[in-house]
C-alpha cells in the first residue's frame, strides 16, 4: 500500500513538473528574428577585421550580417538602438548605444543577454557614436548633449574613466586597434585629440579647415584621416602634422574640394573610399557632386568608381574585402546604393522576410509527452488503487476453528 501512495505522489509530481515546462515553453517561445535581404533606414554601421560579417542600426533596430543577409539581433525592448560598436579584438563583444537614454549595453552572447552601463544623470539626451579600443580594453562614447565619455572594459564590468563636456553634439569617435592609442572626436565644427589614451582632450587647430569626417587605419603604424570642408582629404601618422592626399581627386588650387565621407575596409586597411563634392560661390554656397574614389595605397593616389551622382553622398558602407565595392547612403535616401562592383540587391527582395510565428518547441513537446505518459500512468495507479481498497465480506459458513483435545 505504501509503495502505491508514493508512486501516486511521484506520478503526481512529474505532472506538475512537465505541465509547467511545458506551458513556460510554450509562451515564452519568441518569434523568429527578421531576416533582410537589404538595409532600408540605415543610422550607424561598424565592421570589424576579425570577421566578415558587420553590425548596422536600422531603423532603431540592431542587425549582423553581410549584403543579401541581414539578421536582427535582439536588444532590451525599451531601447532605440543608435550607435552599434564591436570589439575587434574579441568579436562576440558588442556595444549598442541608445538614442533616447544616457546609456550604452554590452552583450556578449549575440544579444541573449545585455548589460545595461548608465553614463550620466542629470543630461537629457542619447549616444551618437560609439569607438571600441580592444588592444587598450576602452570604450569611447559620443553624445549629442553630453561630450564625449572615456569607459574600461574589465570584463566582469565597465568603468566611467573620464568625461570630456563639450556644447556640441559629438558626431563621431574613432579608436585605433594596434596599441597605439590613437583616437579621435569630431563635432560639426572642431576636432578633438585624446591625449594619455583619452584621460585627456585637446583641439586640433592647424586642419586649416573645418573636419567633415574622420577614420583611423590600423596599418602599420596606424594613421588618421581627416576629410576637410575645402581642403579634401588630410593625413597624419600622429594627429599632429598634417600632409593632403587628393592626388586623383581632381583637387587644383582655388577650388574647393568637400569629402563628405570616407571609408576604409577593415580587412585591408590600405583600401579607401572618399566622397567628394565641390563647393561653388561665396554668399551663396552650391554643392556639386564630384563622386566616390577609391584608393589601394592609403589614400596616395585614388580613381573615381563612381563618378558625380545626382545627390551628394552622405556615408560610406565598405564591403568587407572587396576592393572597389562600397554602399552609399545620400542626402535623399538612408538606404544602401551599391557603387562599384557592390553586389546589387534586386528590389524585390529588399523587403524584410516576414516574421515566423511562434513555434512549439522541442522542449515543450517533450513536455507534453511526458506529461501525458504521467497522467495515464497516474490514472492508472489510482484505478489500482481504488480497486484494491475494497472491502471485504466474511461469509457466514465460515467454520469454526478446531479445539484441541
Amino acid at each position: 500500500m505504501n509503495a502505491r501512495k508514493i508512486a501516486i505522489v511521484a506520478l503526481t509530481l512529474v505532472l506538475i513538473v512537465a505541465l509547467f515546462t511545458g506551458a513556460v515553453s510554450a509562451f515564452g517561445a519568441k518569434a523568429a528574428p527578421v531576416v533582410r535581404a537589404q538595409l532600408a533606414n540605415v543610422r550607424d554601421f561598424d565592421a570589424v577585421a576579425s570577421q566578415v560579417d558587420s553590425y548596422a542600426v536600422d531603423g532603431g533596430a540592431l542587425f549582423k550580417g553581410r549584403p543579401g543577409g541581414w539578421t536582427q539581433i535582439s536588444t532590451p525592448e525599451t531601447v532605440v538602438v543608435g550607435a552599434v560598436a564591436a570589439d575587434s579584438t574579441d568579436p562576440k563583444v558588442v556595444y549598442i548605444g541608445a538614442a533616447n537614454e544616457m546609456a550604452i549595453y554590452r552583450t556578449l552572447d549575440n544579444g541573449r543577454s545585455w548589460l545595461r552601463i548608465p553614463l550620466a544623470d542629470g543630461f537629457v539626451g542619447g549616444v551618437t557614436d560609439i569607438a571600441v579600443d580592444g588592444v587598450q580594453r576602452l570604450v569611447y562614447v559620443g553624445t549629442d548633449t553630453a561630450g564625449l565619455f572615456r569607459m574600461r572594459d574589465v570584463g566582469s564590468s565597465v568603468i566611467l574613466s573620464g568625461h570630456l563636456l563639450l556644447d556640441a553634439p559629438v558626431l563621431q569617435v574613432v579608436t585605433d586597434n594596434t596599441g597605439k592609442g590613437m583616437a579621435f572626436a569630431r563635432t560639426q565644427w572642431n576636432l578633438y585629440r585624446a591625449e594619455n589614451y583619452g584621460l585627456a582632450w585637446v583641439a586640433v587647430n592647424n586642419l586649416q579647415s573645418t573636419p567633415t569626417a574622420v577614420a583611423i587605419a590600423d596599418t602599420n603604424p596606424a594613421k588618421v584621416y581627416v576629410g576637410t570642408m575645402d581642403r579634401g582629404l588630410l593625413v597624419s601618422a600622429d594627429g599632429q602634422e598634417w600632409t593632403m592626399s587628393n592626388a586623383g581627386l581632381n583637387f587644383v588650387p582655388g577650388s574647393r574640394l568637400k569629402v563628405n565621407d570616407l571609408a576604409i575596409d577593415p580587412a585591408q586597411p590600405d583600401v579607401m573610399y572618399v566622397a567628394t563634392s565641390y563647393l561653388n560661390g561665396t554668399g551663396e554656397i552650391h554643392e556639386s557632386p564630384a563622386g566616390v574614389a577609391v584608393s589601394t595605397d592609403g589614400a596616395q593616389a585614388w580613381s573615381f568608381i563612381n563618378e558625380a551622382a545626382h545627390l551628394p553622398v552622405v556615408e560610406l558602407l565598405p564591403v568587407y574585402g572587396l576592393v572597389g565595392g562600397v554602399y552609399a547612403l545620400t542626402t535623399d535616401s538612408r538606404t544602401p546604393q551599391a557603387l562599384g562592383n557592390a553586389p546589387i540587391i534586386a528590389e524585390a527582395t529588399v523587403a524584410s522576410q516576414p516574421v515566423a510565428q511562434p513555434g512549439i518547441s522541442f522542449t515543450s513537446i517533450l513536455a507534453w509527452v511526458v506529461a501525458a505518459l504521467a497522467a495515464m500512468a497516474l490514472v492508472a495507479a489510482v484505478a489500482m488503487d481504488l480497486r484494491n481498497r475494497r472491502p471485504v465480506v466474511e461469509s457466514p459458513l465460515t467454520p469454526s476453528p478446531v479445539r484441541n483435545r
